[in-house]
């Protein structure tokens, strides 16, 4: 059986997210599930405890930021979490509609600057500092000991922004970053894949001619699958929906990019087990 990795989808919002998991492994699927909050994260964590082919993400969704469902406790808490997580995601900025305000804008920057910050620390080596430390407190210098990670972002009308403070956090040099449903411009493309970004297409980016455009430009081991289902908490995630959504989205890559089925589905996969480390 073909093995597919979906790299940004959100098994907490299924009805039975260990029972989704364990359908997927059978149906050849893994993957990075991303969630929206620490709360979600930790509660998660032992429900998918024993889900080998799930990775999981720990989130500060910029919707729930910027509408005050993420805030300073539930911030200090991802900051506590991040040292010690190999995966994170959902983070980033989305200036669009009613988050598109100055003081959004600002509340968004903020929390995102101090996330990057979380990200680069390094975790405490025993019990005695993991408890005595503020993770979002701390400078966050990071050194070249500090323990790679995945993470995956939402950039909507603020691909640049994301962009800056990747850079200023020193994210980029120290992670791997995966760009989910990239929709930013053509220059941030660019400055995007020539940092060594990685791109999580769908087939609702593929829908678009933009999205197309760009998936053709991403180099084809920078690219990986994706379907953000289920899109809403409470809704289904049957597996052969799931499996059928992720060969669509490889076959519009393989269309794009002028290849058989088998070598498209052969440069994603193992981009994808290296990222997951599986």
């Amino acid at each position: 059986m073909e093995q597919f990795y979906d790299m940004h989808c959100h098994l907490g919002f299924a009805p039975e997210p260990a029972a989704a998991a364990a359908e997927a492994e059978s149906a050849g699927i893994g993957g990075l599930s991303c969630t929206v909050e620490p709360a979600e994260y930790e509660r998660l964590q032992g429900i998918l405890a024993n889900e080998r082919n799930i990775a999981l993400g720990l989130g500060a969704h910029p919707w729930w930021i910027a509408d005050g469902r993420v805030g300073d406790a539930e911030l200090e808490r991802f900051c506590a979490l991040a040292p010690e997580a190999s995966y994170i995601g959902e983070i980033g900025l989305d200036f669009v509609g009613p988050r598109d305000t100055e003081e959004s804008r600002a509340l968004q920057t903020a929390a995102f600057s101090r996330i990057l910050a979380a990200c680069n620390e390094d975790p405490p080596t025993n019990y005695a500092q993991r408890e005595s430390l503020s993770s979002c407190e701390r400078s966050a210098t990071g050194t070249s000991e500090t323990r790679e990670k995945l993470v995956s972002i939402h950039a909507v009308n603020a691909a640049g922004a994301v962009l800056d403070l990747l850079e200023q956090a020193g994210t980029l040099a120290r992670h791997h970053v995966v760009f989910h449903w990239f929709s930013g411009t053509t220059d941030d493309l660019a400055r995007a894949v020539h940092a060594g970004c990685f791109f999580s297409v769908g087939p609702r980016m593929l829908a678009s001619r933009r999205g197309r455009e760009y998936t053709r430009q991403i180099p084809l081991d920078r690219l990986l699958l994706e379907t953000d289902m289920p899109s809403r908490e409470g809704d289904p995630l049957p597996t052969n929906v799931w499996r059928a959504e992720l060969g669509n989205a490889l076959a519009g890559i393989a269309q794009l990019k002028q290849l058989s089925h088998e070598d498209a589905l052969s440069a994603i996969e193992q981009t994808s087990a290296r990222l997951l480390a599986v």
